[in-house]
């Protein structure tokens, strides 16, 4: 399945926000919390690589009879720059269910149901997963046909162009949603050469000419479908020498080397932007306001993205407590940062209930901003949303499926099987300091993009204007 765009905008799906508390803000003056006592990611991880450059990852949990199997392709709509091929990420993730000459796609769904396991893949960004999940006693052979599709699928143009028909009619379903558009016009409109311009399931044009890219295709397919573009995470109950012996044999001759095309830079954007939806039945009014931001390669950036993240636009802000809870302008707000390979963007989603408040809503937006730029942090709160950050992530560790998915997402960031837990780390050790910091060379007027998306008779209004952190 393709991430729904507005959910992938506004998720977080590494943390929880914190409960409600005091809003009230202070000036920083407080010492960096002490090493944390217990990881993010508490569980023993084994990696081991076959000499094709294939990492497996197995993760021994306690559920009996229960095991997870994850496959992560580092490939996702990133690695479509060449013009007129946005979308083929996304497209593979709908072909890997065609099967092979072995094992027909039929016959592999039907495989999978009887064995009572819950089989999908979804694809976004930075990445493409495909996933398993039931009873142990089906893994050897999941690793058969897992092997199997990753190394022989096969489809014939005819399949190919009914695939292609399909995304479009997805494509389509996307766009009756005021959110998915509005993510789309965000990216659109933030970016000028990154291949992030472009949503996870392509321009509407590329998309309607997919199905002359068969040829194409299998030149993608061949480009990033490779041994040692994946990681295969295996978490549960299994026998740690039988499943790798397995591996080997099944994998041991998946040939090729990735051949990234490379990923055009970003220019520095040197003067805000902004724009507008109209749509075209009554909705209530969007407004989105993010900046440009560094990459999750930036551990010290990352961790203060995703401590920043929940503090501004968390349960537990003013913008909340003030504009959602007590005066009600705001239906809801949502953060709208998750970690990526590349610089992304930083910012909120709101769903306000009257367009003539949009511009008030933006301005409360932009001050909150600006007073953490001159230092105003309320540090007993920056801590809770710290404590609520790393303790809600290692609740949410309750099934071998849960730890799977984590560690799949995570890894693809930059490729290193820890980097959750040298993530948290880092958030325990920021200061409030490093907050004001951030904001003050990132959250910039200049550096900001603003989209509203208001229903067409109330289009015609003057949009809202207004400064960043100075």
């Amino acid at each position: 399945m393709l991430l729904p765009l507005a959910i992938a905008f506004i998720a977080m799906p590494l943390f929880a926000v914190a409960k409600a508390q005091n809003p009230a803000v202070a000036v920083a003056r407080a010492a960096a919390p002490a090493e944390p006592a217990t990881k993010a990611f508490p569980f023993p991880t084994e990696l081991h690589t076959l000499p094709n450059g294939l990492r497996i990852v197995l993760v021994p949990y306690d559920s009996p009879g229960l095991v997870a199997y994850y496959t992560l392709m580092r490939v996702g709509s990133r690695n479509e720059p060449e013009k007129g091929r946005s979308g083929y990420a996304h497209f593979f993730e709908h072909m890997m269910f065609r099967g092979t000459r072995a094992h027909p796609g039929k016959e592999y769904n039907e495989t999978v149901t009887k064995l009572g396991l819950n089989t999908n893949a979804f694809t976004d960004f930075d990445m493409t997963v495909y996933h398993l999940y039931g009873p142990a006693k089906a893994l050897p052979t999941i690793i058969d046909y897992e092997g199997d599709r990753f190394q022989n699928l096969f489809y014939d143009e005819a399949g190919f162009k009914t695939e292609a028909g399909a995304i479009l009619g997805e494509y389509a379903k996307s766009a009756s949603n005021p959110e998915e558009l509005l993510f789309e016009k965000v990216l659109d409109t933030a970016y000028e050469k990154h291949t992030y311009k472009h949503t996870v399931i392509g321009f509407l044009d590329d998309v309607k000419a997919m199905p002359g890219g068969f040829t194409y295709s299998r030149e993608f397919f061949k480009r990033y479908y490779t041994p040692d573009n994946a990681t295969i995470v295996i978490v549960g109950d299994f026998d740690k020498a039988a499943t790798l012996a397995r591996i080997e044999k099944a994998y041991g001759g998946w040939q090729g080397k990735v051949d990234p095309a490379r990923i055009p830079s970003e220019p520095k954007q040197m003067k805000s932007t902004r724009a507008q939806i109209k749509w075209a039945t009554p909705t209530l009014p969007r407004l989105t306001i993010v900046w440009h931001a560094p990459s999750a390669g930036d551990l010290t950036s990352a961790a203060t993205e995703n401590l920043l993240n929940a503090y501004l636009f968390g349960p537990t802000s003013r913008l909340y407590q003030t504009y959602v809870l007590d005066k009600q302008l705001v239906d809801s707000l949502d953060p709208a940062y998750y970690d990526h390979r590349d610089p992304f963007l930083f910012g909120v989603l709101l769903r306000v209930k009257d367009a003539k408040n949009l511009k008030t809503v933006e301005q409360a937006v932009l001050k909150d901003v600006n007073a953490l730029a001159r230092g105003q942090v309320d540090v007993k709160r920056m801590n809770a949303v710290r404590s609520n950050l790393k303790y809600g992530n290692i609740m949410g560790l309750d099934k071998a499926d849960s730890l799977a998915v984590l560690l799949a997402t995570t890894t693809t960031l930059t490729g290193d099987i820890d980097y959750v837990n040298q993530l948290y780390a880092r958030i325990e050790q920021l200061k409030p300091a490093d907050l004001s910091t951030f904001v003050r060379k990132n959250l910039l007027n200049l550096n900001r993009t603003t989209v509203t998306l208001v229903s067409a008779a109330a289009a015609g209004k003057p949009a809202a204007r207004g400064g960043g952190a100075r």
